[in-house]
């Protein structure tokens, strides 16, 4: 899946990187940024179990949404295009033939038809599929046996004697559950975070879990060293923010273009390794991208009036990066702070991880860490802590797997 459709998927809402919400929320967002970290703060110390809510993004695919239809108190299963106005809903074998044809996706959602049915699922929940029997790969990595499926970009990794992967080796379907929907109809209804699947039906057939950050092996608890560390972290961004304006919103939304450009730039940068953060070299390389952008707008555009908007647009940027050099200097240090401690975050958190993430190279396998988290925090709101230069970067430039389902 997309990296912002994975986990905490409320329909039709978008999640923003931790680092994007200064940008998009002004000083305001620049203090939610720092109740993230210190919830965060307070879970990898040990000090507090339900400070915040922590999902981990697996890298699945395709997105699988299944349970009992209200319609009809029929189960089925379905991408999510059973929210569609013409939905693709399945209750047969031939359903799915009909609306996913007969390959790869048919066959994946067949298993899903006839093994999570067995689960017993009473509403209608969302997850992120892993693998089939016929995905698994028994393989040697590091002189140990393993079982390994790649769903996506991400190969995973189990032990081949260890229970999870004897639970694995097993199953004929893999799938991690993540969002559950509500409502008196598929058309109408609301995702939610989250699953529970305590009261899910055990069967041998399906190997399933929720989303949920799980710290089994104990091992992601902050050190008193790591824990100094990290809060002197968080007071440094508290400072770093107290120079950034209150009106910063203000202040940027006075050009239209400049926030989505300024994201646009960012993923540009990301494709090719980079991500700025160093304000002249930011602003020299935004407006590069920006004149190139409209330059490229312009291009068969026969309408005078359309052309000379975009000339005036173009003139009009550089004005206005002038007259906010100094915010964004402000914002761009605090962004780089915002990163540090992210990575930070996420180094901690990546030690818990029962499976084994690796990427597939040219030289064979090699050790990577998983594609991230997301963080619900105390006030409801969510964020996707990414590894961008690494995954952001590879959804940004890989074909999607099942894209149109």
């Amino acid at each position: 899946m997309l990296v912002e459709e994975i986990l905490h998927e409320f329909k039709r809402t978008h999640l923003e990187h931790i680092e994007d919400i200064i940008l998009t929320d002004g000083h305001a967002g620049g203090e939610a940024v720092i109740g993230y970290f210190t919830d965060l703060y307070n879970m990898l110390k040990g000090s507090s179990s339900s400070a915040m809510q922590l999902s981990v993004k697996w890298d699945g695919a395709p997105a699988v949404v299944c349970g009992i239809n209200p319609a009809n108190g029929k189960f089925f299963v379905g991408t999510k295009s059973v929210f569609a106005q013409s939905a693709k809903i399945n209750y047969t074998k031939q359903d799915i033939a009909t609306n996913h044809g007969t390959g790869d996706l048919g066959d994946k959602l067949l298993k899903c038809l006839v093994h999570l049915s067995k689960l017993n699922i009473t509403g209608v929940v969302q997850g992120d599929m892993m693998f089939t029997d016929n995905d698994l790969v028994r393989q040697d990595i590091n002189n140990g046996k393993f079982i390994t499926f790649k769903p996506n970009e991400i190969v995973y990794a189990v032990p081949e004697d260890s229970d999870i992967g004897q639970q694995i080796a097993s199953a004929k379907v893999g799938i991690i559950f993540h969002t559950t929907y509500v409502g008196e109809s598929l058309a109408e209804m609301n995702a939610e975070a989250g699953a529970d699947v305590a009261a899910f039906t055990k069967t041998p057939d399906v190997w399933y879990d929720n989303a949920t950050y799980k710290n089994v092996s104990g091992s992601a608890t902050f050190t008193a060293g790591e824990s100094a560390e990290f809060a002197t972290g968080i007071q440094t961004l508290k400072t770093l923010l107290s120079r950034v304006p209150q009106n910063l919103s203000a202040m940027l939304s006075a050009n239209k273009d400049f926030v989505p450009m300024f994201q646009m730039f960012i993923n540009s940068e990301i494709k090719q390794g980079r991500i700025p953060t160093e304000v002249t070299a930011f602003l020299k390389g935004f407006q590069e991208f920006y004149l190139a952008r409209m330059n490229k707008q312009m291009t068969g555009l026969k309408a005078q009036k359309a052309i000379q908007l975009r000339q005036q647009k173009m003139a009009e940027m550089p004005k206005f990066l002038n007259t906010v050099r100094k915010p964004l200097q402000a914002m761009l240090m605090f962004y780089k702070q915002v990163q540090a401690l992210k990575a930070e975050a996420m180094q901690k958190m990546n030690q818990a991880m029962q499976v084994g993430t690796f990427a597939q190279t040219e030289n064979g396998l090699e050790v990577t860490d998983p594609e991230g988290f997301v963080a619900v925090g105390t006030d409801g709101g969510a964020v996707k802590l990414v590894d961008r230069l690494t995954f952001s970067r590879r959804n940004l430039t890989a074909i999607k797997k099942f894209e149109q389902s």
